[in-house]
């Protein structure tokens, strides 16, 4: 379906379109006969609202003949006939109005005044239809650039997704190993927990958006599997907005966030420490942060945080300048921000 048609305000703002077209018509036929405004309007009326639809057919005409892959005489060889085609039924039509009018006796003697504008305005015709099939090929070239655009973000947001569960699952592995040594109970639990999560993270990491109280939920089972590995030394605080739940964001993109918090921040304290994760909504936006406390005397760590990398590329790539994360760091707290919209769910 023509886009024109996807909506009534659309329709009417392309006949509104055709208004100064159908001016700048009239004006050129009165130039061309011996006829007084009034009756050029009565004329011009009928035959733009006539053509104005007729050159949405460009559209399907286009779509059966792509510019790059049509040989170029059998281009010009249909879009020329349609065009003279169409001058013809614009002829026929015109001069049958002008009858009409001249045979109720409002304007007499149209038919014969208006015909040394016929030439004009079949010639007229002929190039704003060919100017009609122009702006659909552009359109259309519009449409692969955007459909190309958006091809290219969703492969790059695969390939940084797909970053997520190895990395993830390395630091767990590397905890697991550590914590068998001292605790081997514990060391299967977190296991059990670890499968559980993979489970829901690749069931999850599917779909190109899920609602935000999901992800939420996603991250608290990755906190469950850290939370057998540093007991009561890793607690937990949320105040999450009810209106943030419904959100839809990219899957894992609080994870790795938690993850940092927790790999450069609680593991770093002796006593451990508290991750505070706060969301709120507004409007059409929703605001997410997640503090954690931390030694600022501990030795820093060589990688440079593949996690909030990631979050930060995937969300250029999802919302463009639409979104971005802050990091803020304030004596011994370290604060991420997010800001983002709320949008309608992807699958």
């Amino acid at each position: 379906m023509h886009p024109v048609f996807a909506t009534r305000g659309n329709f009417l703002l392309y006949l509104a379109a055709w208004i100064p077209s159908g001016a700048m018509l009239g004006f050129v036929l009165i130039l061309s006969a011996p006829i007084n405004w009034m009756e050029g309007a009565a004329i011009t009326a009928p035959v733009v609202l006539f053509l104005a639809l007729v050159c949405l057919s460009p559209w399907y005409s286009c779509r059966y003949l792509p510019l790059r892959s049509t040989p170029a005489w059998k281009l010009l060889t249909n879009h020329l006939l349609a065009a003279i085609v169409l001058g013809g039924i614009i002829l026929f039509t015109a001069r049958m109005v002008a009858r009409g009018l001249s045979s109720q006796g409002s304007f007499p003697d149209l038919d014969v005044r208006f015909r040394p504008a016929l030439p004009v305005l079949g010639g007229m015709v002929v190039l704003v239809y060919l100017l009609a099939i122009a702006l659909h090929y552009a359109l259309f070239a519009v449409q692969s650039s955007r459909e190309a655009e958006i091809l290219a973000r969703e492969s790059e947001l695969k390939a940084l997704k797909a970053q997520i569960n190895p990395h993830f699952l390395f630091n767990s592995l590397h905890s697991i190993s550590a914590l068998t040594a001292v605790d081997a109970t514990r060391a299967r639990d977190m296991c059990i927990r670890l499968s559980d999560f993979l489970r829901s993270s690749l069931r999850l990491g599917e779909r190109i958006t899920i609602p935000f109280r999901e992800e939420l939920a996603l991250a608290r089972n990755y906190l469950d599997v850290e939370q057998v590995r540093f007991g009561e030394r890793l607690r937990v605080v949320q105040d999450i907005d009810e209106g943030c739940g419904d959100c839809e964001v990219p899957p894992l993109l609080v994870q790795p966030l938690v993850e940092n918090a927790i790999k450069h921040g609680i593991a770093t304290l002796v006593e451990g420490g508290e991750i505070s994760m706060r969301g709120r909504r507004s409007e059409e936006r929703m605001r997410f942060v997640i503090e954690n406390e931390f030694d600022p005397e501990a030795p820093s760590s060589r990688k440079t945080g593949i996690g909030l990398a990631n979050v930060r590329n995937r969300l250029a790539a999802r919302y463009g300048n639409n979104a971005r994360i802050d990091v803020e760091v304030e004596g011994t707290r370290y604060r991420v921000v997010l800001s983002l919209p709320c949008g309608p769910a992807q699958r």
